[in-house]
């Protein structure tokens, strides 16, 4: 597209800082596209939006209190598990930890939670595995590791 649909102007590519609003905050985010240089209007293919999709969720997080895609990076690598070893353990699908790391998906305030036990040593990685193991005695106690 070499001319805008809107005002018929000329389009380029361009870098623009987009002002985002979410729950009364605001943030922008950098966002290429093509904008018309007379109308300003931007078109954005799926690669552009996929460039701003990580940024933009962890605004959203960090609104609604949450770990950002980083965050659960770091604590997930800290614990020595694979993205498909951290959705296996925690659930929600085998790809759930890949697409919260890059947005696509937000954990659920239940993970976060855990995943903040887990981060500040309050609970291990052990402990939630001996919870969810099959257990050979079900009369046996499952105690938690404490911190």
């Amino acid at each position: 597209m070499t001319n805008c649909p809107l005002c018929s102007g000329k389009i380029a590519r361009d870098t623009k800082m987009i002002e985002y609003k979410y729950k009364d905050h605001t943030r922008e985010i950098e966002q290429s596209g093509d904008y018309c240089e007379v109308c300003g209007e931007g078109f954005l293919s799926p690669a552009d939006l996929r460039q701003s999709k990580k940024e933009l969720a962890d605004f959203k997080r960090e609104v609604d209190d949450l770990l950002t895609g980083k965050d659960l990076a770091r604590i997930r690598k800290n614990n020595h598990l694979s993205q498909k070893e951290a959705s296996e353990l925690f659930g929600g699908g085998v790809r759930a930890f890949h697409k919260y790391e890059v947005g696509e998906n937000t954990q659920s305030k239940p993970l976060d939670i855990l995943l903040r036990l887990i981060d500040s040593n309050k609970i291990t990685i052990e402990d939630i595995r001996r919870l969810y193991a099959p257990h050979e005695d079900q009369n046996s106690d499952v105690g938690l590791s404490v911190g």
